[in-house]
């Protein structure tokens, strides 16, 4: 029943007009926008971006009415926590340099939409900041305002009037709170027969850890072939990617080095988040249906970054490779192509630009991200080229099919050629032949650092060991981890 409603959608999707009351002048139709927004979650893990090991039939069904977008990046964070910096990115459309974690002095993009006529709601994780929160959202249901938690056990709250209310800690998985809060609004902005257009912001906490997903999603799985490693999984990274990487808490959730049965556990955890998180996505496009209103409907699918999960000897999400940097993008509705892809390179802020435009709201220069109409109507060449950048211990250029990765810390710098060697395993900085490209990328970096207000040296006063080897190390498990986990992994 679920797949039929879903099918609906198919073909639907067109962008309309309407004629001005006070000019008379026909202008575009303002979308509604449903944007849902996941955690942590790599991009090949979605079976339309070519997992194999976990069935997302809902996202897939989205990118058969839509877009996918497969180079979409977050440019990266200013400490460990990368969570919070790509949301400020998003929520303002601005670059990592100019956007802080509490969006302090800045317009938002609800904001700006709320300025143009729509109503505005969110529910799920807000990492920056309750001023930043209550002026984007005066109104909100079943809000994670920050830090971290057990999916049963997600402290939240709601938003009245511009104020915070109604604190609590329900029974319950988090993925399914976040649904029924969205799938309620949606179905009370049906009711009211406003002809308002709405932005609704569904930022899951899934599948972050805690990887607990419901039993019965773990159940579904058992009986499936056990999933396999990456291909360029390590045992250990061997480079010293300095303490902001290698000593994270993200990287504490296996030992070193990583034991791949105890990893293909985790991996076996993981995928069952995504799938439980799929479920909900369709649970709510499945109530646009219902309401009628996926005509007028603009829908976002992507994640805030990826994760390592065992690619390169690491975990989390703390580096600059594909792994980590590279997000799941699927958009779907009025004007947007059906069962395409593009490959143009983009910022996960240009997305801010692009419901901007759906809106048709100028921003002017406040506003860093480049509307996507353009790549999604296929008249558009993207980015030609992306800086990423992690604390003060990593920097990254993308142009092309070629990554350099400059480490200051060990005065090291790799360059990779993505097309032919995706899981980046074979350096490249050494070759002869590729000489002339690798002086040219390392000007380049540099010179866009420069332009991006990102004052890192090239080369760290002090110098770090080149390798780094953590056998045997382990920190203690954190209090969030609920006591199955703590028993298994600890």
């Amino acid at each position: 029943m679920m797949m039929r409603l879903l099918c609906l959608l198919v073909g639907s999707l067109c962008l309309g007009s309407v004629v001005s009351q006070d000019d008379s002048a026909s202008k575009p139709k303002q979308p509604n926008i449903l944007f849902f927004f996941a955690d942590d979650l790599r991009a090949d893990t979605v079976g339309v971006f070519g997992g194999k090991d976990v069935h997302t039939p809902h996202i897939d069904a989205l990118a058969a009415r839509g877009t996918k977008l497969t180079q979409v990046y977050c440019m990266g964070s200013r400490h460990g926590a990368v969570c919070a910096p790509s949301r400020a990115m998003l929520m303002s459309g601005r670059m990592l340099t100019h956007a802080p974690d509490n969006l302090k002095g800045i317009k938002t993009l609800p904001q700006y939409l709320r300025g143009a006529g729509y109503e505005t709601f969110a529910t799920g994780k807000w990492h920056n900041g309750d001023e930043a929160l209550t002026r984007s959202f005066p109104n909100a249901r079943g809000v994670f305002r920050g830090g971290m938690c057990d999916h049963f056990q997600v402290p939240l709250c709601d938003v009245v009037d511009g104020e915070v209310v109604n604190k609590r800690k329900p029974a319950g998985h988090s993925s399914e709170h976040f649904a029924d809060a969205v799938i309620d609004f949606l179905k009370r902005h049906k009711a009211s027969g406003t002809d308002k257009p709405f932005f609704a912001y569904v930022p899951f906490t899934s599948p972050h850890d805690p990887r607990d997903p419901p039993q019965q999603w773990l159940d579904k799985l058992k009986d499936l072939p056990r999933p396999e490693l990456p291909a360029n999984f390590r045992g250990q990274h061997g480079l010293n990617l300095g303490k902001m990487t290698m000593t994270v808490r993200d990287e504490n959730l296996l030992g070193w080095p990583r034991d791949k049965e105890l990893l293909r556990d985790q991996l076996v955890e993981y995928r069952a988040l995504v799938a439980h998180l799929d479920d909900q996505v369709g649970r709510v496009i499945e109530t646009l249906v219902h309401a009628g209103l996926q005509d007028d409907t603009l829908i976002v699918f992507t994640a805030d970054h990826g994760l390592a999960l065992g690619s390169h000897g690491l975990l989390g999400k703390q580096s600059l490779y594909e792994h980590s940097m590279r997000s799941p993008c699927v958009i779907a509705g009025p004007g947007v192509p059906a069962g395409e892809s593009r490959d143009q390179l983009a910022y996960l802020f240009d997305l801010t630009a692009t419901c901007l435009e759906s809106a048709g709201v100028d921003a002017g220069t406040e506003v860093h991200g480049r509307s996507l109409w353009p790549v999604l109507r296929g008249e558009g060449k993207g980015r030609d080229e992306l800086l990423l950048l992690y604390a003060k211990t990593q920097r990254a250029l993308r142009v092309g099919d070629h990554k350099l990765i400059r480490l200051p810390q060990i005065d090291r710098t790799m360059l990779f050629n993505l097309k032919t060697d995706p899981d980046e395993l074979h350096d490249l900085s050494k070759s002869a032949a590729l000489q002339p490209l690798f002086q040219q990328l390392c000007l380049r970096m540099r010179s866009y650092q420069t332009e991006c207000a990102d004052g890192l040296a090239w080369t760290a006063d002090k110098q770090l060991p080149v390798e780094m080897d953590l056998t045997g190390k382990r920190w203690p498990a954190d209090r969030w981890q609920p006591q199955w986990i703590r028993t298994k992994y600890w």
